[in-house]
């Protein structure tokens, strides 16, 4: 049965960032995630088909099942009944196409980047923390009149988006390569869904880049002594998303549903 309050298929382009999200209330996947909190981890819940997490997890085992079964080129398959067993070839394929995605230039850079952010992120403390014993001290002026509680909130929120970020452009990047090869090693069925997942992807690692730029750009201004080395992970962005729009040039216009079609 379909449920109106859903949009289909909202929780394939995203960025996993529920928290941030205005569509959770039309997300089935975080319903879903949400029921299971409330019921908490109960003993023989997984086997429980009477239990909302028993369909939960179906549905993503259906969901994994029915990509391997694509992948195995649903469209050769003589018996509509067959049901998808073990095939080494494919097998086979499915590998060579993760190490490809691995090795493509794209992945690299987006690898590269989310390396360098971690490095970062682990060695800025200390300036951070001399900011904000900066905000400490302006608070305690008479005649300051920035609003600082809303300058802290700030910069809470840019480091959050870098780091929230960094590893996603990266798994993002991967997946829409493994789409592109798939859609250059594939025929028809296999190869239309591949470099449709693979613009889909893509349209999500272009907003993630966008918002973590935003936030580089208002951290050079927080941290001038880190400059040097935010512009390297700008222009390191910058090149990923231009190979993004070269190699998918049908990622912009992909519409995502929900993000790009409204509530």
């Amino acid at each position: 049965m379909t449920d109106s309050r859903y949009i289909p298929g909202i929780f394939n382009y995203c960025d996993y960032w529920c928290e941030r999200c205005a569509f959770t209330r039309r997300c089935r996947n975080f319903a879903m995630g949400e029921a299971q909190e409330h019921e908490g981890q109960v003993v023989g819940a997984v086997d429980d088909a009477s239990r909302q997490d028993f369909w939960s997890r179906l549905a993503g085992e259906l969901r994994d099942t029915r990509m391997r079964r694509t992948l195995s080129d649903i469209a050769e398959l003589d018996d509509p009944d067959d049901v998808w067993v073990a095939d080494p070839e494919m097998e086979r394929r499915i590998e060579d196409r993760h190490k490809a995605s691995q090795e493509h230039p794209l992945a690299s850079m987006a690898s590269d980047y989310a390396m360098k952010v971690a490095d970062w992120l682990k060695s800025t403390d200390a300036d951070l923390k001399a900011v904000a014993e900066g905000l400490r001290r302006s608070a305690h002026e008479v005649f300051e009149e920035d609003d600082l509680e809303e300058q802290a909130l700030e910069i809470g929120d840019m480091i959050e988006v870098v780091a929230w970020y960094h590893t996603l452009i990266a798994a993002k990047t991967g997946r829409a390569v493994s789409g592109l090869i798939q859609r250059k090693n594939e025929t028809g069925l296999v190869a239309r869904l591949g470099l449709e997942d693979a613009n889909g992807t893509g349209k999500v690692v272009l907003a993630a880049i966008e918002r973590s730029m935003a936030a580089w750009l208002r951290l050079r201004e927080i941290l001038p002594q880190r400059e040097g080395e935010i512009l390297d992970l700008l222009a390191l962005l910058t090149r990923i998303q231009h190979g993004i729009h070269s190699a998918l040039p049908g990622a912009k216009a992909f519409i995502r549903p929900g993000f790009d079609t409204g509530l």
